[in-house]
């Protein structure tokens, strides 16, 4: 019988909402201290028949919750707290924006299984009382258009190297130090790629083995000898 793995529980350590990740205006949103993330759930549809005495239940569509934050209005934020009411406004879909449960592990967007999935700003604002002396309260929601993965899984900083598929052999990226198995890195994850040459991007993990991460993609990647870059994988 397989021995389980370690369940270790993620403590809300320098949680944060990022804007803009990747991009010149990245910025964390100052002044938060409450972070609600999403959970997934169905409608529940009833079944009911004549001289049937209880109804038959079955399940319906799924939604995931919307991702809550709340805290202290700042001044000076462009980039966070305008900056989110800013995409309210203008309805923006966001899908360079991370939830980040501590200092590594986050919430994304996961545009490998849903290319169409985004965030956007349902509420943004710094409405609300406050006592004498105290500071103005801060709280916003965002809605998850499509899918998201929680990304657990890092190797930052590694030396690696990218080959492209062709004619019916997929993409792989390739470890000497055979680290991708140790990493935690599984079959059916999301892969995001960051710091490389022309390799930047989200991509479906087909195989896994200690050195090679075989791609579900063929000819999308470009190859390029071993260079630093950093990897997450996630999954629901």
């Amino acid at each position: 019988m397989p021995t389980a793995a370690t369940a270790v529980e993620v403590v809300a350590e320098n949680a944060a909402v990022v804007l803009g990740y990747g991009t010149p205006s990245q910025s964390v949103v100052k002044g938060l201290n409450k972070l609600g993330l999403p959970v997934a759930s169905r409608s529940e549809i009833k079944l009911s028949e004549f001289r049937r005495d209880f109804a038959t239940k079955v399940l319906g569509e799924g939604e995931w919750s919307n991702i809550t934050f709340a805290g202290n209005l700042v001044k000076g934020d462009r980039l966070g707290q305008s900056a989110l009411k800013k995409a309210m406004i203008a309805k923006t879909k966001i899908t360079d924006c991370r939830i980040y449960l501590n200092d590594t592990d986050f919430v994304a967007p996961d545009l490998a299984n849903d290319p169409a999935s985004s965030l956007q700003v349902l509420k943004a604002g710094d409405g609300g009382s406050t006592d004498k002396n105290a500071v103005f309260p801060f709280s916003g929601e965002m809605i998850l258009n499509g899918r998201v993965a929680y990304f657990f899984d890092h190797m930052p900083d590694v030396s690696l190297a990218f080959v492209a598929g062709s004619s019916g052999v997929s993409d792989t990226i390739t470890d000497a130090a055979s680290g991708f198995v140790t990493a935690g890195f599984e079959v059916g994850d999301t892969l995001i790629v960051e710091g490389s040459t022309g390799n930047d991007g989200q991509y479906l993990i087909k195989t896994v083995a200690a050195g090679t991460l075989t791609l579900e993609t063929e000819g999308e990647i470009t190859t390029h000898a071993a260079e630093v870059v950093t990897l997450h994988g996630g999954t629901l």
